[in-house]
């Protein structure tokens, strides 16, 4: 075992291996891009659409996403839940 081990180059081992690494890795890459492919193309029609129609860059959008938790807090805080169950009950 010695024998086989000591006449192996460690570099060509390591060559072997990050060939191995790299086209396991860009198949991989492939396969979430083919799966997500159409999602990708979505998000990219939205994003063509508010640029060129309505004038709104990448950055606002951008900054309209990271506000939504806010948002959508203030929402719920804001939300009369006992109106709600006057409506549902009278009917």
């Amino acid at each position: 075992m010695d024998g086989l081990l000591s006449s192996v180059d460690s570099q060509v081992v390591l060559i072997a291996a990050a060939i191995a690494v790299l086209i396991l890795s860009s198949m991989l890459v492939i396969r979430i891009l083919k799966a997500g492919a159409g999602l990708i193309v979505a998000i990219a029609a939205i994003v063509l659409v508010l640029q060129y129609g309505f004038g709104i860059s990448f950055s606002q959008l951008w900054g309209e996403i990271t506000n939504l938790p806010h948002d959508m807090t203030q929402l719920v805080q804001g939300f009369d839940f006992n109106a709600l169950t006057s409506v549902f009950s009278e009917g």
